[in-house]
């Protein structure tokens, strides 16, 4: 079983910063990480559509530029970083990346095409996967990119969850553990699709099932 660190090393550091994934490398076998897109058209690495929760700053990512984002601290003194500081980062690891597009609330135009250009000019395509709740941006993905990496990301598992991940050929279905054992779960096993389940924190909320991998905050807690 894999172990990808959630948002980085969340559990001991601020989510998704470079430090929070700098501080898992050492340990995990990929990581996990969400971006949007800023007002000026750049990929940025932040969980939330606003700043507000994570920040000292109030506001929706969509209307500020990259510059102002900047402004914002995190914890006191880290940045939001770009998703081309963080392939920066991998590019010197062995680790997978998975890039979760935030698209399930706003729907950011061309930030399919924008992320497979990041990822290819770093020539990490191989090590990147892409997931998202919204299927039309796995489609749009598809479209930009046939050889690219795609995962289906859901909750517990539409009933059709299976067959849409086949028909975009994806590799993995990344749900909560709640998915094991669901009519979904059962059609998936019959599939080459691997089961990801995210965010497990709790040894005790480990599949009763062998899964390909999981998302934790505590990675040093998964990995001992």
């Amino acid at each position: 079983m894999l172990i990808y660190a959630h948002r980085g090393y969340s559990a001991n550091y601020p989510e998704n910063t470079l430090s929070a994934f700098e501080a898992a490398l050492p340990y995990v076998d990929g990581i996990e990480l969400d971006v949007q897109l800023s007002k000026d058209g750049r990929l940025v690495v932040i969980h939330d559509e606003t700043v507000d929760r994570t920040t000292d700053g109030t506001g929706w990512v969509k209307d500020m530029t990259l510059q102002e984002l900047r402004y914002l601290k995190i914890d006191g003194f880290e940045r939001i970083p770009t998703l081309e500081e963080v392939l920066g980062l991998i590019e010197r690891s062995d680790v997978t990346l998975n890039i979760e597009l935030k698209t399930d609330r706003l729907d950011y135009p061309g930030i399919e095409r924008l992320a497979w250009l990041a990822v290819n000019e770093f020539q990490l395509t191989n090590r990147v996967v892409f997931s998202s709740f919204n299927r039309e941006t796995l489609v749009r993905m598809r479209d930009v990119a046939p050889h690219a990496r795609l995962a289906v990301l859901t909750l517990t598992g539409e009933s059709d969850i299976v067959s849409f991940a086949e028909t975009i050929r994806a590799e993995a279905i990344h749900a909560q553990v709640e998915f094991i054992g669901s009519t979904a779960w059962e059609d998936m096993r019959h599939t080459s699709l691997e089961a990801r389940l995210y965010t497990i924190n709790n040894v005790k909320d480990l599949p009763p099932f062998p899964v390909s991998a999981i998302m934790t905050d505590e990675v040093e807690r998964f990995v001992k």
